[in-house]
């Protein structure tokens, strides 16, 4: 088998990054982590949550799962406090993240309206909901990056015919909503809809019961030919 000059440096560079990876995790002393649980206040408008990340050197998704949020990519407003875990020898900053707009022409089962949340634009909202965004923004001007106001509803073509199960959900392990929607069958996209103004817990800032919302379960087409309601 013979291998090009390219294949050969991405093969290197793979064995390279693995080795360091390695190297990082056996060379990683817990005792010099920093163990601490601490709230970090939202002072500046426009912080992200990638912003705290790299300001306490924790991953994003650690600090998304100890705040119960529901997107990451959702900018927390000035006067939060973000609860921030404790250090670890990997940070994870992957497994939160959607990988951007989806395939589908529309929702299956609903909500029909999308709540837009601050950062939102169409590509983002495309990629909650796993649609194409040229199917969300049909007939609209505004562009695709975008940022849309914060509070307003957006159509969202439904899928017919095409169902949900709605049940109620006790945010009490350290899940972030594509936790969610990867395990019972829906979209993050979908969630937000259902719990508009929810967006991490209030609880981790105090001794208060675990946040309530409902989730969409077992999202599916009950026919393979279908219409798409706009």
């Amino acid at each position: 088998m013979h291998l090009t000059a390219s294949l050969l440096t991405a093969v290197s560079s793979i064995g390279y990054v693995s080795a360091v990876g390695v190297s990082s995790r056996e060379s990683c002393d817990t005792d010099k982590l920093d163990s601490a649980t601490f709230f970090y206040p939202i002072t500046v408008d426009g912080t992200t949550v990638f912003d705290v990340a790299k300001a306490t050197k924790r991953g994003v998704c650690d600090i998304g799962r100890e705040n119960l949020m529901a997107d990451v990519e959702i900018i927390p407003n000035v006067g939060q406090s973000i609860r921030i875990p404790p250090q670890v020898c990997e940070p994870d900053n992957e497994t939160c993240l959607l990988s951007g707009p989806g395939t589908r022409n529309c929702v299956l089962g609903g909500p029909r309206l999308y709540y837009t949340q601050r950062g939102d634009t169409y590509a983002k909202i495309a990629g909650r909901l796993n649609m194409t965004v040229s199917s969300l923004t049909s007939g609209n001007e505004t562009s695709a990056t975008e940022q849309l106001p914060v509070g307003q509803f957006v159509k969202v073509p439904l899928c017919d015919p095409s169902e949900c199960v709605i049940q109620p959900f006790q945010m009490s392990s350290k899940v972030v909503y594509k936790d969610l929607a990867d395990r019972y069958g829906s979209t993050v996209g979908q969630i937000i809809s259902l719990s508009p103004t929810y967006n991490y817990s209030n609880g981790a800032n105090a001794a208060s019961p675990d946040p309530s919302i409902s989730i969409p379960v077992n999202c599916t087409l009950l026919d393979s030919d279908y219409d798409v309601l706009g």
